[in-house]
């Protein structure tokens, strides 16, 4: 009979986590692997199972940006290795790393620029707009939070488009 429920549990667990909405899986500045269904905003994460709401699309977009934002800060870094290069090879690697930093800004800025546009149509769109707090908890913006959100993600429009 314990065997019955032990393996009942068991599968139920399995199942309620196949329904998941999304596992994410990232390394905290510690070095500890951690897994969860909502992924962290600053870190970087792989997807274990990706989720099909427009919620993660949104989300995807922003961890691209980021993942642009960091190659372009590593590119920034002076290269050592360049130094010790001759003159001619260190004149062409500048050129290439400064075309890679330009191409990788480009696309940060079109990514960034493309999520602000998505994030003021939902703004716009709806009356009422529901967000989750670090809790995990959802609430609902007020209308004066709303329109200060809108005039930032118009900012950032301006900035970036």
């Amino acid at each position: 009979m314990r065997i019955l429920i032990a393996t009942l549990t068991f599968s139920l667990g399995l199942m309620a986590s196949a329904h998941a909405d999304g596992i994410y899986k990232w390394v905290d500045e510690n070095g500890v692997v951690h897994f969860g269904s909502q992924p962290p905003k600053k870190e970087q994460v792989e997807v274990v199972k990706a989720p099909k709401s427009e919620r993660y699309r949104q989300w995807q977009t922003e961890q691209q940006a980021l993942v642009a934002d960091q190659q372009l800060a590593t590119a920034a870094k002076p290269d050592e290795a360049m130094a010790e290069a001759a003159p001619a090879q260190a004149s062409q690697d500048a050129q290439r790393e400064q075309q890679r930093l330009n191409e990788a800004e480009v696309a940060a800025r079109a990514q960034r620029c493309q999520s602000a546009q998505q994030r003021l149509q939902e703004l716009n769109s709806h009356a009422r707009v529901r967000e989750v707090d670090a809790n995990g908890n959802y609430r609902v913006l007020p209308e004066e939070e709303r329109q200060q959100r809108i005039q930032q993600t118009r900012q950032v429009l301006q900035n970036n488009c």
